[in-house]
């Protein structure tokens, strides 16, 4: 979400004061900016690219089991409200993937990771301060949809749990905006050197090249 639709807290402010500085201190040293941010509102198309990933999955669980397991979990479910609880969790869990993966290769560890609220949009969001390579960028922004997205739509296929599959659709779905980031990562042609940070109020970053 770009940060002049929408008022800015005095938390965000200051985020937003200590990445400009980064910037300028990135200039300085002879890099170049270039912006790969976009609106809320197109990240949440990027879950598309979610959906799209897990149609082979729900293709293998429906002409693997023809459909029996359906409704046995019709049984199965006891409340939607718990199920509705489980994902509201399962959200915040993928902030704080995002959170500790990116710690791994900062300097600072999780002091350079960061946690808000979109409230507009009700869009949790996790940032990291410190400027990281591309692996690392995109290991942090993949490693939620991996262990919450594809592991659950792989398990959910092998054990015949409907549940677990329909987990992992939604969190593979759920992390459709990290897709598009990563799409526009490796879209984006840069040199070995070029670091990447993460904007700290829209969704995306900017990278740095010389």
């Amino acid at each position: 979400m770009a940060s002049k639709e929408r008022v800015l807290t005095a938390t965000e402010k200051r985020r937003l004061e200590r990445y400009s500085l980064k910037c300028e201190e990135l200039e300085c040293k002879g890099y170049t900016k270039t912006d790969l941010t976009m609106s809320a509102v197109k990240a949440n198309i990027g879950a598309l690219y979610g959906l799209i990933i897990t149609i082979p999955f729900i293709v293998i669980y429906v002409l693997r089991y023809d459909g029996v397991a359906f409704d046995r979990a019709r049984t199965s479910i006891s409340s939607v409200l718990s199920d509705i609880v489980v994902l509201l969790v399962l959200i915040v869990v993928h902030e704080m993937i995002h959170g500790v993966t990116w710690s791994r290769f900062t300097k600072k560890g999780f002091k350079d990771i960061e946690f808000g609220v979109i409230w507009k949009y009700l869009t949790p969001y996790c940032t990291c301060s410190e400027p990281l390579t591309r692996w690392q960028y995109i290991t942090g922004a993949i490693m939620p949809g991996l262990l919450l997205g594809i592991v659950p739509c792989i398990v959910g296929c092998i054990t015949t749990d409907i549940r677990v599959l329909s987990v992992g659709v939604l969190m593979t779905i759920a992390a459709g905006g990290d897709i598009l980031i990563i799409k526009m990562i490796l879209d984006n042609k840069t040199s070995k050197t070029a670091l990447y940070l993460d904007h700290p109020t829209d969704v995306g970053l900017v990278v740095f090249q010389k």
